[in-house]
C-alpha cells in the first residue's frame, strides 16, 4: 500500500497515513464508444424503456466493470459498486391508489394526472384557496395579495397570444363536451385535433370558437358517435354556417380520415329519443342494415333513414298504444317530416318487390 508523509514542524517526527484502496487502484478505462452502442449518452426514454425490459441481473456495469449485479428498485437500475445508474423507468404518471390501516383506499400522491386536455397538459402548479397550510383562513389583506399572484400567474402561463389562443380554444371545447354530455375519449380526440390546428397555424384570422365546436364534431365523426351539428351549433357561440367552415377546412388541412356516417349509428339514439319497444328497434335495425337499404340510404340524410326505418317497422308491427309521429322523429333526427315519408315511401316499394328482409318473430305478445 503506497503511503504519504506529512511533515510538521521540527519538535514533531513525520506522521505516515495508509491511502485507502479505492484510491491507489487504477480505474479501468472504458472503451471508446462507438456509433449505435446502447450504452452511449445519447439515447432516448424509448431506448432506456427497451434496455429495462430486456436488461439481465448477471448483466455488469459499464462503468466499473465488476461483476457484482445490478440492483433494481421500482424506478431505475443503478450498480452497487460505483453508483451509476444504468437505465431509468418511464415514469407513470397515472394516479395511484394505497390502502390505509383501516383498509381504506385514498390516492397515494396528490395532483392530478398529465392531461392533453388543458394548454399546459396539467403540469404547473396553481395557488390554491384563502387558508393556510394549518386550514386557517387568511386575513383579508394576505387575500387581496394573493388575488394579485394569482392573476399574474395566470398571466405567466399563457404571455403570448399564440398560447392564449389555445387556451382560450381547449376551454371552449370543455365548456362544449360539458354542456352535450360527451365521453373522455371524445374530449381528448377534441382536444388533440385543436392541437393540431394550432400547430398548424390554422386558427390564424378565424374564429377560435368555430375551429373548437369543429375539432368536437370532427372527433365525434371519427369515433362513429351518433351527434347532431345542429346540437352544437345550439350551444357554441358561432352560427352554424361557421362550423360547417371550420370543419371542411380540418377535414382538408389535417386530412382527416372520416369515415361516413351510417344510419345504423342513429338508429339507437333515435329509438331511445321516442321510446319505442326493444323488438321495433330490432325490426328497425334489421330494416336499416338491408342491402337493398343501404343502396338506398346512398346520398340521404343517415338520421332520416333511421328515422323512416324506425316509423315503418313501427307501422308494420301495428302498435296501437304506443303513438309514433313522424314530426316527433324528424324533431328527434334534426330532420323533416317531408324526408322521412319520402325516403318511407320507398322502403314500401322494397316491402313490395321483396326487397327487404322479413320480420324475426311476432310482435302481437306486447300489443295492448
Amino acid at each position: 500500500m503506497s503511503q504519504r508523509t506529512l511533515t510538521g514542524d521540527a519538535s514533531t517526527s513525520p506522521t505516515t497515513i495508509p491511502h485507502p484502496s479505492w484510491m491507489t487502484t487504477p480505474r479501468p478505462r472504458r472503451a471508446p464508444k462507438s456509433e449505435g452502442d446502447p450504452d452511449s449518452d445519447e439515447r432516448t426514454p424509448a431506448a432506456f424503456e427497451t434496455e429495462r425490459q430486456h436488461r439481465r441481473p448477471d448483466r455488469s456495469c459499464p462503468e466499473c466493470a465488476t461483476d457484482e449485479h445490478l440492483v433494481a428498485d421500482e424506478t431505475e437500475t443503478y450498480c452497487q459498486s460505483c453508483g451509476l445508474v444504468v437505465a431509468r423507468d418511464i415514469l407513470d404518471r397515472e394516479l395511484q391508489w394505497e390502502t390505509t390501516d383501516d383498509g381504506e383506499r385514498q390516492p397515494a400522491r396528490g395532483g392530478a394526472p398529465t392531461t392533453i386536455r388543458r394548454h399546459d397538459k396539467g403540469l404547473p402548479t396553481e395557488i390554491g384557496s384563502y387558508r393556510d397550510g394549518y386550514g386557517n383562513e387568511l386575513s383579508s389583506k394576505t387575500q387581496r395579495q394573493f388575488n394579485r399572484l394569482r392573476k399574474w400567474d395566470d398571466r405567466a402561463k399563457a404571455s403570448t397570444t399564440h398560447e392564449q389562443s389555445l387556451r382560450t380554444g381547449l376551454g371552449e371545447i370543455a365548456r362544449l363536451v360539458s354542456a352535450v354530455e360527451l365521453p373522455v375519449p371524445i374530449h381528448d380526440r377534441a382536444a388533440r385535433l385543436f392541437r393540431d390546428a394550432w400547430e398548424s397555424n390554422l386558427l390564424r384570422g378565424r374564429s377560435i370558437e368555430a375551429i373548437a365546436t369543429a375539432s368536437i364534431f370532427a372527433a365525434c365523426r371519427l369515433e362513429r358517435l351518433p351527434r347532431f351539428l345542429e346540437e352544437l351549433a345550439a350551444v357554441a357561440r358561432v352560427d352554424e354556417s361557421d362550423i360547417k367552415s371550420a370543419y371542411k377546412l380540418l377535414n382538408r388541412e389535417l386530412e382527416l380520415a372520416t369515415p361516413p356516417p351510417l344510419p345504423q349509428n342513429f338508429l339507437p339514439r333515435l329509438a331511445n329519443a321516442v321510446n319505442t319497444h326493444p323488438r321495433v328497434e330490432r325490426r328497425a335495425h334489421q330494416l336499416v342494415t338491408a342491402p337493398a337499404v343501404g343502396i338506398l340510404a346512398n346520398g340521404r340524410q343517415p338520421a332520416g333513414v333511421a328515422a323512416a326505418c324506425l316509423y315503418h317497422a313501427h307501422d308494420e308491427s301495428g302498435v296501437t298504444n304506443h303513438k309514433l309521429t313522424q314530426q316527433r322523429l324528424a324533431d328527434a333526427g334534426f330532420s323533416t317530416p317531408t324526408t322521412i315519408r319520402n325516403i318511407r315511401r320507398e322502403l314500401l316499394s322494397l316491402d313490395d318487390s321483396g326487397d327487404l328482409p322479413d320480420p324475426d318473430g311476432n310482435l302481437d305478445d306486447y300489443l295492448g
